[in-house]
């Protein structure tokens, strides 16, 4: 039997990449691979995907995984990117480079690739991504980049609609989500500013909040709450939950307004109408490509807000289909 490491951001009870881990594990099994996996939570990681589970800090234990697998895969998300950090970059530079030191057969899965902040840490991802044995990535602007390096990546979609692109959809759909997630940037006025536009234009509904990262979304998720609720709107808090009862939430669901990149994606599949609150560039790529109604959180002005909120509710919108995810390249190297 054949093993495969994964290195991700897994074990941080993220929505979007642990759905990615999800999906991504449940196909290796299918093939008949032995998955193992780098991340944080090691023992809850083991017990909710029934893999093996190494700590992605300890070296001594990438070492041991990097050496007992044949096959690394790094992805997906977005993980080569410095905007977070430039240790975070370098970590997952770290060990695809490691795996190549061993002889291991390397693959880059489904990931979203921004522009490297800095020519030395562009010159470093570039070749490093030049030693692996394929490259996937999940949207065209990463693809551009990439091809731009002189790298020969495939385009792929993003792997959780492997998870909802089949799924029935439930016909009597009801109610409202906010999803939010915190960043540096986004200011009370312009939570004060959505609360107003929402008031103005939901009439005796429960406003759901959603988290879909607790140690990130729940504070700034509670004080949207709060805001909502001084303005005598109905709401309450939906803490994170596991992957598929966070589906089954969203098909239900009428609406959702979204800052997460996955909840604006399977939102959008599973046929909820989809609003996506841009903070980030992946948001507004993906807003762009599927024509989801959007707005930018850092320059918009209260009347935009008002008006863009107000054809969310009240006009109807022709989003595009999105590109369904198919595991056939990524399983032509696997094998």
């Amino acid at each position: 039997m054949k093993k495969v490491l994964v290195s991700g951001y897994i074990g941080f009870n993220n929505f979007g990449d642990e759905a990615i881990f999800y999906a991504l594990s449940n196909h290796l099994k299918k093939l008949g691979f032995e998955v193992s996996v780098l991340c944080n939570n090691k023992e809850n990681v083991e017990k909710r995907y029934k893999v093996n589970a190494y700590h992605f800090k300890n070296l001594a234990q990438i070492l041991k995984a990097i050496s007992n697998c044949d096959i690394l895969i790094s992805g997906g998300g977005s993980l080569l990117q410095n905007k977070t950090s430039n240790f975070s970059l370098f970590y997952y530079l770290f060990v695809i480079l490691l795996a190549k030191l061993f002889f291991k057969k390397t693959i880059i899965f489904a990931q979203g690739i921004e522009p490297i902040k800095g020519n030395f840490q562009t010159f470093i991802t570039k070749n490093v991504l030049k030693t692996t044995d394929f490259i996937s990535v999940r949207d065209e602007n990463s693809l551009n980049l990439l091809k731009d390096w002189k790298l020969n990546p495939v385009l792929l979609s993003d792997p959780v609609y492997s998870i909802v692109q089949d799924m029935q959809i439930c016909e009597n759909k009801k109610g409202i989500l906010v999803q939010l997630r915190n960043f540096k940037g986004i200011s009370d006025i312009f939570l004060i500013n959505l609360a107003d536009s929402i008031k103005n234009n939901v009439k005796d509904e429960t406003i759901k909040v959603f988290s879909f990262q607790d140690e990130i979304d729940e504070k700034i998720c509670k004080k949207f709450i709060e805001i909502l609720k001084e303005r005598d709107v109905k709401a309450e808090y939906i803490p994170n939950k596991d992957i598929n009862e966070t589906i089954e939430i969203v098909n239900k669901a009428k609406y959702m307004i979204s800052t997460r990149l996955h909840g604006v994606l399977i939102s959008h599949a599973l046929k909820t109408k989809t609003f996506a609150l841009i903070y980030d560039e992946k948001i507004k790529t993906i807003a762009q490509e599927l024509n989801i109604e959007n707005l930018d959180i850092y320059n918009s002005t209260k009347n935009e807000i008002e008006e863009k909120i107000h054809n969310f509710f009240n006009k109807e919108t022709t989003a595009r289909d999105f590109r369904k995810f198919s595991w056939d390249l990524v399983d032509n190297t696997l094998i």
